[in-house]
């Protein structure tokens, strides 16, 4: 079904219909919109549904305060035909895809509320997931508390397992004999090293701590590997890199000290 855009008179805009699935409105933003609208900048209409009499705002209740704390008499709304409570059900996936990021209590308030919704007390976990936007181990671990207890374990012991593994391929890697002269054998790593070592493992740790908190947890993980074997071969490159340019400064130098010789030996 296709929105309708309609220029409305702001005061037929319902926001007291239960249609707001936040846990709270961001002050800080209504006040960025504000100063936005107040430099001409456009922002997208807000979503309702109409029952005839009323726009029961689903989408844009930011916008909404905004156009109110301004004294805006009439807004753009892309309105769908029907009642309060499937307003209810479109808010459960409000800013899923764009707007103000929610945060995990608002998903999981949003997920709380679907199940709990009349309209969708028969709908399994995939289909709330696809209303809500989140995952469908995310209203499984809701809906399950243990679950979601169960799911954070795994993905520790799965982000543990690759590290261990990663350790064992660097130490292997290490063991190999070379041919060629390790330009930085016998040096010890400079405190700046030491230092960038440290907030690397940090890094790491932060990175670990949101993927346990992330609503889709394994794939949040998978992508967290492929950021970090993309890391790790973008360090190798630029290390080689580093060791080609010490080699051929070295070269130089030795070139350098050979004419510096011949030169003293002809005076």
């Amino acid at each position: 079904m296709k929105r309708t855009l309609k220029l409305v008179p702001i005061n037929s805009v319902r926001i007291d219909g239960d249609t707001q699935s936040r846990v709270e409105m961001d002050a800080n933003w209504i006040q960025k919109i504000v100063d936005d609208l107040k430099n001409d900048m456009e922002y997208d209409p807000v979503e309702s549904r109409f029952d005839g009499s009323h726009h029961w705002l689903s989408d844009g209740f930011h916008r909404y305060l905004a156009y109110k704390q301004l004294g805006v008499k009439e807004i753009n709304v892309n309105y769908l035909p029907g009642s309060q409570f499937e307003a209810q059900v479109d808010s459960y996936g409000a800013n899923g895809k764009h707007g103000r990021a929610r945060t995990r209590a608002d998903k999981e308030r949003s997920v709380e509320k679907a199940i709990e919704n009349p309209l969708l007390k028969d709908k399994s976990n995939y289909e709330i997931a696809k209303i809500c936007i989140v995952s469908q181990p995310f209203v499984a671990s809701v809906r399950d508390p243990e679950r979601k207890k169960k799911q954070a374990e795994n993905v520790k012991k799965h982000f543990e397992k690759k590290i261990q593994e990663e350790q064992n391929t660097n130490l292997i890697s290490s063991e190999k004999p070379t041919d060629r002269e390790n330009p930085y054998a016998g040096e010890a790593p400079s405190d700046e090293e030491i230092k960038a070592a440290e907030l690397a493992l940090i890094a790491d740790q932060d990175a670990m701590y949101k993927l346990l908190d992330s609503d889709d947890a394994l794939a949040t993980a998978h992508e967290e590997i492929k950021r970090l074997n993309y890391l790790n071969a973008q360090l190798e490159t630029r290390l080689h890199g580093l060791m080609n340019e010490r080699n051929e400064a070295v070269k130089m130098v030795k070139q350098l000290q050979k004419e510096n010789t011949k030169l003293k030996a002809k005076k």
